[in-house]
């Protein structure tokens, strides 16, 4: 792995925590993952390693269980930098790879612009995962051979749970990885990423209605656990499923509308010396927009929007005013009107803007919001529209 030559420090957003970057894909920790990170310290250094070696002191069981946790969420991580590796020599940008609760993700700009790079990018991470468990394995022998029993089987634990990883993940249903290589040879033989990704989708829903039986059947058998885990995974699974189809579609229906086609081109703007009280009382209250285009003598200068002014108390907002809070212009947060309104999603999903100004050359043309394009999506779902 080689780091950023710029990391950034650790920083703390709503979404979870941002680490460092590698190869310039942030790496996030969402906060659903302390749960199960603690819970697997608790299960390994509380139950599974006394059960195997009984009699030691506590603190070398919490060690070996610590240690074993780690390494499989650096196993995780491994897996999914696999994928985003093989993904951006193809071309694909991948702004972030997040753990969470149930694992990993990296977060794909696009979609593969052809079957055989998407067989390359679904198959990389299971490969390192089973490259992982030959490693473990190998570990672990060298490990058996010594006095340090504990840590062999701390290793053969890491060697099976990558192994269990791999085989999991290959089970073709979209969106796990055998689902993707279905998907890649679906699209190969049929010509056709839209029908592939429906079939890849139908199977993961069944197979996520599979777990959650298994889940069900676990729970009448007593392993209250186990049971609640399948449970969840089949829930997430089948979520994901409907979500990357549903999302494949939005892709397909935006990817010929350009920007002037869903614009806001009357937009209401707020000047730069307005006391944010104002603001909220005469703009965001009134016309209930969550955002404006701030300007100065005519000339848009930055944009101003409810986060903005969130937390601030009310002395502050009767005595800021707009301009000491907004957000100002940056080329980022402009967009001309002949962009693909996909384009313009896509930039809006890696920045995480809810807005982009529209400029036609030095002239300010009007707004892009999420909330627009979507109620836009919506009414043309309603009348049938192409």
């Amino acid at each position: 792995m080689e780091k950023s030559r710029n990391p950034r420090p650790a920083s703390i957003s709503s979404s979870g925590i941002s680490l460092f970057r590698i190869k310039g894909i942030q790496i996030r920790i969402d906060f659903s993952w302390f749960i199960v990170f603690f819970l697997l310290i608790w299960s390994l250094s509380a139950g599974y390693f006394p059960m195997k070696f009984p009699h030691r002191p506590p603190g070398a069981y919490w060690l070996a269980g610590t240690s074993a946790t780690i390494l499989f969420f650096v196993s995780v991580l491994i897996h999914e930098l696999s994928h985003s590796l093989v993904a951006l020599r193809t071309g694909i940008s991948i702004p972030s790879i997040t753990l969470f609760i149930f694992g990993g993700v990296s977060e794909l700009s696009e979609d593969a612009k052809s079957p055989g790079n998407e067989l390359k990018i679904a198959i990389a991470g299971p490969l390192s995962s089973f490259v992982l468990a030959g490693v473990f394995w190998g570990l672990m022998y060298l490990a058996s051979q010594t006095p340090y029993l504990m840590m062999a089987a701390a290793l053969q634990y890491l060697a099976w749970i990558n192994m269990a990883l791999a085989i999991f993940n290959l089970f073709p249903g979209f969106p796990l990885d055998g689902g993707r290589v279905l998907r890649a040879i679906w699209w190969k033989r049929k010509g056709s990423l839209t029908a592939a990704t429906r079939v890849a989708s139908q199977i993961g829903r069944v197979f996520a209605v599979g777990l959650i039986f298994l889940g069900i059947l676990q729970l009448f058998h007593g392993f209250l656990l186990g049971g609640l885990w399948f449970i969840f995974i089949g829930i997430f699974l089948r979520s994901a499923a409907s979500g990357s189809y549903r999302e494949l579609i939005l892709r397909k229906t935006l990817q010929e509308m350009r920007i002037k086609d869903a614009m806001i081109d009357n937009v209401l703007t707020v000047p730069v010396d307005l006391p944010v009280s104002g603001l909220i009382h005469d703009y965001i209250i009134r016309h209930g927009y969550k955002g404006f285009p701030v300007t100065d003598g005519g000339r848009v200068v930055g944009i101003v929007s409810v986060s903005d002014i969130r937390g601030l108390s009310e002395t502050e907002r009767k005595e800021k005013k707009v301009g000491e809070i907004m957000s100002p212009l940056g080329k980022e947060g402009e967009i001309s009107p002949d962009t693909l309104l996909i384009d313009a999603l896509n930039r809006m999903n890696a920045k995480g803007y809810a807005r982009l100004l529209v400029f036609d050359g030095e002239r300010f043309s009007g707004m892009i919001t999420k909330t627009g394009v979507m109620r836009l999506l919506e009414i043309k779902n309603i009348l049938g529209a192409d």
